[in-house]
């Protein structure tokens, strides 16, 4: 089924990945991004032994290993700096990198012949002709294809055309996030995560010489940029532990990004015929398990996979969707699960998960599984290493 072709609408991480592997697996792919150029919104972000699993199959974890900081350990602390939990990350058979998201994505984009990718392109309506689609985009360019993947995010339109049930749900919090320079005397392979009461606070070294810093906060109502400037991120953590009150200082209130925390449940189906979704156009996540990326990249190969497998895209689209919901589904209630432990603001109870924190051995959360078992989870097969 090599000969057919792919549009992809959006190209963030997750949509030029999936381009990247359907194109290493022969099709003839185009990818349609509304913008005007590449670009990626976001800070800095953690790519776990899964992530990099996949990367390492697409041939790109040595130039991502270059451009990001890998780390050894992440950390859970107490506000006033004591380890609580220590997560080996250095024991899986690919690594944990920490890289800004605009250097995966620039990565990402450079594995793709130039022609795969058009910006500009605003999507306008999508039109079934027998088993192909009809792409119709705003400037009057009308592009054939095969099949379509919704990579367009969180509000995607592509899931409102398909009617796709589930829509994202906000979860009670603020997320902020920054870019600063290194501070002396800070060890980049130690990431870490703070918890306190109603917030948190995590460091994570990104490479060349820069730390991502995010912050969590209690907000019932959906948080506005206007209620919350950079003083009052401050005041919040001002007595929180070394570095944190100086990462905030360092950095300007017009680059501290915001957003509200959400997830969405995936519905059991999120293809029509030749038509699905990946990444957080069917399964958005809250950012707790550091998982939102690499279940996009986890999406890219499976979908390149199963495509393969079958002889019509639509059944290659409910194979993708059979192989990923579980997973999926299990990845967004973790991570749920944790950020609602994590945004405990009652002191008793806050008490309670420092303790158990305290004793649970971080073994618990260390990745285990073999590049081997993730490759049959995606629906592929191990490939050589490409690495040096």
């Amino acid at each position: 089924m090599s000969d057919k072709r792919i549009a992809i609408i959006g190209a963030g991480i997750g949509g030029v990945a999936a381009g990247v592997a359907l194109h290493q697996a022969g099709f003839d792919v185009r990818i349609f991004e509304k913008a005007g150029e590449l670009r990626e919104a976001g800070a800095g972000m953690s790519l776990w032994p899964n992530g990099t699993g996949v990367l390492q199959q697409l041939g790109l974890l040595p130039a991502v290993a270059s451009r990001g900081q890998g780390g050894a350990q992440f950390l859970v602390r107490s506000q006033a700096g004591d380890i609580l939990m220590a997560i080996r990350t250095a024991e899986a058979e690919t690594p944990t990198i920490c890289i800004h998201r605009a250097h995966l994505l620039r990565i990402l984009a450079d594995a793709l012949p130039p022609r795969c990718l058009s910006v500009g392109h605003d999507l306008a309506s999508v039109h079934f002709t027998g088993t192909k689609v009809d792409l119709q985009f705003t400037h009057g360019e009308r592009i054939p294809c095969d099949g379509v993947v919704g990579a367009d995010g969180i509000h995607s339109q592509i899931r409102i055309d398909l009617a796709y049930p589930n829509k994202p749900v906000y979860r009670g919090y603020a997320i902020f996030r920054g870019i600063v320079d290194t501070p002396a005397n800070f060890s980049p392979g130690h990431n870490s995560e703070t918890w306190g009461e109603g917030s948190r606070f995590g460091i994570l070294s990104i490479g060349s010489n820069k730390l991502c810093w995010y912050a969590t906060v209690n907000s019932p109502a959906r948080p506005l940029r206007t209620d919350w400037p950079k003083e009052r991120l401050q005041q919040i953590f001002s007595k929180w532990h070394h570095p944190i009150p100086e990462l905030l200082a360092a950095t300007e209130p017009s680059d501290i990004m915001l957003n509200g925390a959400c997830d969405q449940y995936p519905a059991r189906a999120w293809s029509n015929g030749p038509i699905t979704l990946m990444g957080d156009a069917s399964h958005a996540l809250t950012p707790n398990l550091g998982q939102g990326a690499c279940m996009a990249l986890e999406d890219a190969l499976a979908l390149a996979n199963c495509l393969r497998q079958k002889t019509s895209v639509s059944e290659g689209f409910r194979l993708y969707e059979a192989k990923r919901f579980a997973r999926v589904r299990n990845a967004i209630l973790r991570s749920r699960w944790l950020g609602e432990i994590g945004q405990w603001e009652n002191r008793a109870l806050v008490k309670v998960r420092t303790a158990v924190t305290r004793i649970l051995p971080g073994r618990l959360f260390e990745c285990h599984s073999t590049s081997a078992q993730l490759m049959a989870l995606l629906g592929g097969h191990l490939q050589e290493s490409t690495e040096a």
